[in-house]
């Protein structure tokens, strides 16, 4: 119950303020603890952030799964609704997104408005899972994060990549 409570204070706080907007103080205030028992739950404020993201991804394949089956126009709706749900009225951020807009200022966007680039990184990754969807190639994805890592000069710490490992599992496994 704790740990849920603290996963939920943390996901809110990842997602109105970014990761490095919060610490574990915040939590600890929200959840009505103290600071030290957040270390009985997550060793590290990183540790806390992964548990976030895997149970982000857990929740937006279960959406995901649901819409398996229906024709294309219900499940682009459906895709819709859940990006909806993630970003309520605009005032919060995808958790997964959150991450990078932490970090803005680091990436080298060469010309363009960072806007511009957040766009051609959501359509690309758009068309890479819907590649790898209609192709069965796991791999598309991988390829296009891969040109847009280079694109911005960005080499992912190995936590990221770890963490990224495990939202890669197929659904059920």
């Amino acid at each position: 119950m704790t740990k849920e409570r603290i996963l939920d204070a943390a996901q809110d706080l990842i997602q109105t303020r970014s990761f490095h907007g919060f610490s574990f103080q915040d939590i600890a205030d929200r959840v009505g603890i103290r600071k030290p028992s957040l270390y009985h739950h997550f060793d590290s404020k990183d540790a806390l952030a992964l548990a976030v993201l895997e149970r982000a991804a857990d929740w937006v394949r279960t959406h995901l799964a649901k819409v398996d089956g229906e024709d294309p126009a219900a499940q682009l709706e459906r895709y819709f609704e859940m990006f909806r749900d993630i970003h309520g009225k605009g005032e919060r951020m995808c958790p997964g997104g959150s991450f990078a807009a932490a970090e803005r200022g680091q990436f080298q966007i060469k010309d363009q408005r960072p806007r511009d680039v957040a766009m051609q990184i959501l359509a690309g990754l758009q068309g890479a899972l819907m590649i790898g969807r209609l192709t069965g190639d796991a791999h598309a994805i991988d390829a296009v994060s891969d040109e847009f890592r280079s694109y911005l000069g960005y080499v992912p710490s190995k936590q990221l990549l770890a963490a990224s490992e495990i939202q890669r599992e197929p659904v059920g496994s």
